[in-house]
């Protein structure tokens, strides 16, 4: 009887095993992917995911902070981008080298992006100071995926009810 007992138990929890979700092609679900985007002169501008909200560098003016959340399709656009440039596989702290003897263009004020993105349980983290606007196939992958996350922030309605900033970098 105890084996019978046993037997049953085991087949119970092997069945109850087969009921947990599969991974979907789509992308990931909104709770194992999402991350802090910052941009900007100085990365002050911030997207949290984690949070839904959004902060708008004001410049001159404090910071103002909104409720801003991506649907799962615009997030699943970001992961797509994200896996089509081999995010996951940048370094930390990004930056383009020009080679010896090669002139080097350099804007000021730059922008610098910070991306921490969890998924899977996992967190990725890189950093950019994009002083340095050299021609660069990774530089121009990345900025492919901050031109998509920026149209994405600019076409929210929260986003478009924000004053613009006054004043400007030098």
């Amino acid at each position: 009887m105890r084996r019978v007992s046993l037997i049953l138990l085991a087949l119970t929890l092997g069945l109850m095993g087969c009921n947990a979700p599969l991974p979907t092609a789509s992308g990931p679900t909104q709770s194992d992917f999402n991350f802090i985007f910052r941009y900007g002169v100085g990365a002050k501008n911030e997207l949290n995911t984690f949070s839904g909200k959004y902060t708008r560098d004001m410049i001159q003016d404090p910071s103002i902070t909104v409720n801003l959340s991506l649907s799962k399709e615009e997030l699943d656009r970001i992961y797509q981008k994200m896996i089509e440039i081999d995010f996951f596989n940048y370094p930390n702290e990004f930056s383009i080298s020009v080679p010896p003897g090669e002139l080097t263009t350099a804007v000021t004020p730059y922008n610098s992006y910070y991306f921490k993105v969890e998924h899977d349980s996992r967190i990725k983290e890189v950093r950019w100071d994009a002083e340095i606007i050299n021609k660069n196939d990774k530089a121009d992958k990345l900025r492919e995926l901050i031109q998509l996350i920026t149209d994405i922030i600019q076409s929210k309605e929260e986003y478009k009810k924000l004053p613009a900033p006054t004043g400007g970098y030098l």
